[in-house]
């Protein structure tokens, strides 16, 4: 079995220019704002992702930043079109907890409210009932998870023992490179 994930979010995305406490931009709305140049890296690689998988007859999970719903009108819908599953990879790609600390960056109910508005636009834009979660940069809480279920994700993507270093606020044991069902409130099996 072959399992294929492509995240879909431009250069503006990466925590140094948007999206983390030492950005360039403190958010996506900012940078637009402030940027008159060439943006949009986005759409013919994706558009050789999707063409490369369609010659390979392979299905993948594409982790979907939603504010790419406003600024790639029709590449959401074009993916799902195409068979492949839509999830979530946040609203902005904003980290929720700081990268050193681990700290929150935000409270549950700010990421709730947050992350319903991506799942809303993504299913909007794909037709597609959106159940999988993958955090930005992949910095996850323990806390985040409550949330997700509540929210009606069925997974999440985040979590990976082969990661440089853990991006998480938990210890990770037990958490292995196979699928993992973490419980309640924690990262932890």
């Amino acid at each position: 079995m072959l399992a294929v994930t492509v995240d879909i979010e431009d250069w503006y995305h990466v925590p140094a220019v948007t999206g983390s406490p030492f950005s360039t931009f403190k958010d996506v709305d900012e940078f637009f704002k402030h940027w008159n140049q060439r943006y949009d890296y986005l759409t013919e690689s994706t558009k050789r992702v999707l063409e490369m998988l369609d010659e390979l007859n392979i299905r993948a999970t594409f982790f979907v930043v939603a504010d790419v719903t406003e600024h790639y009108p029709g590449l959401v819908p074009q993916i799902a079109e195409q068979g492949h599953e839509i999830a979530c990879h946040g609203l902005h790609h904003a980290c929720k907890i700081h990268p050193r600390t681990k700290q929150p960056l935000m409270s549950a109910d700010e990421f709730e409210k947050r992350t319903s508005q991506a799942k809303r636009m993504l299913e909007r834009a794909s037709g597609q009932e959106v159940i999988g979660y993958r955090a930005p940069a992949a910095y996850i809480a323990g806390w985040m998870f409550d949330s997700l279920e509540k929210l009606g994700f069925k997974y999440d993507s985040s979590v990976s023992v082969n990661s440089f270093y853990n991006k998480s606020d938990s210890q990770l044991r037990g958490v292995d490179t196979m699928p993992y069902y973490p419980r309640r409130g924690s990262l932890e099996q």
